[in-house]
């Protein structure tokens, strides 16, 4: 059942998030939310080489012209973290009522600035999602609001030809497409591009391949879902994890796809169920990814 996939990282995590490859350290960048912590995986050894704690919880990270520095959403603070020496350099701070809401997933577009949307922090275990927004944070540290409503906004990513932009509303189970005018750096026309409520789990993070295909990790749904940039499904990829996570490209060639799960709010027989949970999964696909955009510093 499961042919096409490796285990890659037994990381123990509560709440793995946000996968990201940077092809000039051969690491893979991951996030645990609920333990506020940035790690690295280095691909070649296959070993952890590093790991980072900040100050609230954290929701994503993305890369920037330095290949030692990330940029680092905390909180409702946007930071540059400094790997040789741990420190962390503030950019921005979202316009958020904090500790009620925090940064969630993110992600940099062509023009070198930050997309991050916002939630209600689901340690506070709402009754309902709601409230959730979407950010774009310049690298002169302009924080500007899309003005887009959302219950959570999740995994996002861009067309090959940067001309559309798609993100996960998790509890509402849709992925939205946008127009996105990579001149002016705002979006228009929002749509259903694919619609997950009448399937098994809540659309989280995502990732785009070279021909526009998007490839959603299924929270709850025991698999990674393939759509086309037509709002076809093309293909569901089962997974021996209840919660996997996120889900990015990556290696020398961009044909596999590394996965993120979760643990969080377990019980014991969901342990039982899905042992692994918390790991690194490593799929090989019949797909090239896109390179990750770099934040500009």
């Amino acid at each position: 059942m499961f042919g096409n996939l490796d285990f890659l990282h037994q990381a123990n995590a509560t709440l793995a998030e946000g996968p990201l490859w940077d092809d000039r350290t051969g690491s893979i960048y991951w996030v645990d939310i609920r333990r506020c912590r940035v790690f690295r995986f280095e691909v070649q050894s296959m070993r952890q080489t590093g790991v980072w704690v900040t100050e609230n919880r954290t929701g994503c990270v993305g890369l920037t012209d330095d290949p030692s520095i990330l940029i680092v959403a905390h909180g409702r603070e946007i930071d540059l973290l400094d790997m040789r020496t741990g420190t962390m350099k503030s950019i921005a701070t979202l316009p958020i009522e904090s500790p009620r809401f925090r940064a969630n997933d993110g992600r940099v577009d062509c023009n070198g600035s930050l997309w991050i949307g916002t939630m209600i922090d689901d340690i506070l275990a709402p009754e309902q999602f709601s409230g959730g927004r979407l950010f774009r944070v310049d690298p002169d540290g302009a924080v500007q609001d899309a003005e887009v409503e959302f219950e959570l906004p999740n995994g996002m990513g861009w067309s090959p030809d940067q001309k559309a932009f798609y993100i996960n509303d998790t509890t509402v189970g849709r992925t939205y497409r946008f127009d996105f005018d990579a001149d002016s750096g705002l979006l228009s026309n929002q749509v259903v591009l694919f619609d997950h409520s009448q399937l098994e789990g809540f659309p989280d993070g995502m990732s785009v391949d070279s021909d526009g295909n998007i490839w959603s990790a299924q929270w709850d749904g025991w698999n990674i879902r393939k759509i086309s940039p037509s709002g076809e499904l093309l293909q569901q990829f089962p997974m021996p994890v209840r919660r996997p996570s996120s889900a990015a490209f990556f290696g020398e060639a961009m044909n596999q796809i590394v996965i993120t799960s979760a643990t969080v709010d377990f019980t014991s027989e969901d342990f039982r169920k899905s042992p692994d949970a918390g790991s690194l999964f490593a799929m090989a696909t019949d797909a090239t990814g896109l390179p990750d955009h770099h934040f500009a510093i």
